[in-house]
């Protein structure tokens, strides 16, 4: 199906559910208005029950008609800071069969896409973008980025753009007014039964027709890269958009609570790729109503093509195509970022996972050692929570914190929660003083953000040591060692002067 063509099918599925809410609009203030004309008393009461179900079809059609602004999201890539990226988009572009976009612009989601203005229900274009995820140019080689980028171009020279921010609108429009009717309504029930079917008809149709716009895109990148490049470019999309979503969620954020950022946001997602190692995903069966066809699928057509590149595309990763490339996709991270985000201090991952680690320790770590000072009399520290543990006094200390651990429990349960209460704060507050004191460093892990490590000079597991002090037999003396050891470390390198003060 050529672009023209394949166009008016797309507007003529667009607005087949939205002409199905306007005719049954019309048809009821045509019913109320005849009613109107042969009693008027009988058509005030016709209007009590058709009123709620014309206003609930009338705003799904506002959502349909209703402009969408909203700022543009994304870093904007001038051609003069980037000319090396600009012209293989535009090479590309070319070898598509369409213009290039208008602007270029890197989002920190792990996707690419474009998009257009238009007007006159898509028939007349205004601007063009084209989104690049910031997590692909980290992660793709530069052929396979390429494959992206002209699967993404090849929407444009098939004009399936012009009508997509419209069908998205037409799709959430009927979905919001089906969610909308008042099942108990007995005129909003039948026009749900009839609406539900109608529209499911219509969508699977509207969907059969994006999956085939997919694949024609497909065929394209193809075409211009080579069926090995745009395969492999395709097989990594799933892994790279989850991973993305775990490292922004768990390592991006680690130390935000307490105003911290990674200074290299991309060195750590690389990393953390790079722990996870060569992971199989499963690609999800087949849906009537998906707009894309299965990632597998798409794999084995473009591998059955067999096309040799057509396009000279350099070697090497996609961020050789940038200059300065941390700076541009840091900038992409902190766009989608809170306001705040711009004020936090950077720092390297072993610092981040320092301070993320502590902030998260500190509350049991303030609370259990405050807990044993009022026990033992001691100022709080993890002597003092050892000095109650040897007097047995760990079911006071869970007492101590105050928070009512599992009151309702059974007195072994209650035990068993405060041990473990204690043990974390415990360790956090041992971690803590051996920070201080330097007998802890913090080292990348990956894929976790990162983990304390004891000196070289002790040889011991710090989590064992804590283990043993909160035992059903508590052997506090290895961890009181430890403690004094790295207290007395701490002495001899602090030095001492003859001024007052010192």
């Amino acid at each position: 199906m050529t672009p023209l063509p394949r166009q008016l099918s797309q507007l003529l599925l667009i607005g087949a559910v939205p002409a199905a809410m306007v005719a049954v609009i019309g048809a009821l203030v045509a019913f109320n208005a005849y009613a109107f004309t042969v009693s008027p008393w009988d058509a005030a009461k016709i209007a009590i029950g058709v009123l709620p179900t014309v206003l609930v079809l009338g705003r799904g059609l506002w959502l349909l008609v209703a402009e969408r602004g909203g700022p543009i999201r994304g870093v904007p890539v001038p051609e003069r800071e980037q000319p090396e990226l600009w012209a293989l988009v535009r090479t590309l572009a070319q070898a598509a069969g369409t213009a290039p976009p208008d602007e270029i612009r890197v989002t920190a989601e792990a996707n690419a896409a474009v998009s257009e203005d238009t007007r006159l229900l898509g028939l007349i274009a205004t601007r063009r973008r084209m989104y690049l995820g910031a997590p692909l140019i980290a992660s793709l080689s530069a052929p396979r980025l390429a494959a992206v980028i002209t699967h993404e171009l090849a929407h444009y020279g098939n004009r399936d753009t012009r009508l997509s921010a419209i069908a998205y609108r037409s799709r959430l429009a009927f979905a919001r007014t089906m969610t909308a009717m008042n099942r108990h309504d007995l005129l909003q029930r039948a026009l749900h039964f009839l609406l539900r079917r109608y529209g499911a008809l219509v969508l699977r149709s509207s969907a059969r027709l994006s999956r085939r716009q997919e694949l024609a895109a497909d065929e394209a990148a193809a075409s211009a890269v080579g069926s090995a490049d745009t395969a492999a470019a395709f097989g990594e999309l799933a892994p790279i958009t989850r991973s993305w979503a775990v490292f922004t969620g768990d390592h991006l954020v680690h130390a935000w609570d307490a105003g911290h950022l990674p200074a290299d946001v991309f060195y750590g997602y690389r990393a953390y790729r790079a722990a996870l190692g060569e992971q199989d995903y499963e690609h999800p069966q087949a849906d009537p109503y998906d707009t894309h066809p299965p990632m597998g699928e798409r794999i084995a057509a473009v591998t059955a093509l067999n096309a040799a590149a057509t396009v000279p595309v350099p070697t090497g990763d996609a961020l050789d195509l940038l200059r300065d490339p941390a700076a541009l996709l840091d900038a992409a991270v902190l766009e989608a970022l809170p306001p705040q985000a711009r004020e936090m201090r950077r720092v390297d991952w072993p610092t981040l996972a320092r301070v993320g680690d502590l902030a998260a320790l500190r509350d049991d770590a303030e609370r259990v050692p405050a807990a044993a000072a009022r026990l033992t009399g001691r100022a709080p520290s993890p002597e003092a929570v050892l000095d109650a543990l040897d007097a047995g006094l760990l079911a006071d200390l869970g007492a101590g914190l105050g928070d009512g651990i599992g009151a309702a429990d059974p007195p072994r349960v209650r035990l068993e929660r405060t041990r473990l209460r204690v043990q974390k704060g415990l360790y956090g507050a041992v971690v803590e003083t051996l920070t201080g004191s330097g007998a802890v460093h913090w080292r990348e892990s990956w894929p976790s953000v990162g983990t304390a490590q004891l000196d070289e000079r002790y040889r011991q597991s710090l989590p064992e040591l804590v283990d043993a002090a909160v035992s059903e037999r508590p052997d506090t003396a290895p961890l009181r060692a430890l403690l004094e050891s790295a207290s007395r470390s701490l002495e001899r390198r602090v030095p001492r002067g003859t001024a007052p003060g010192d």
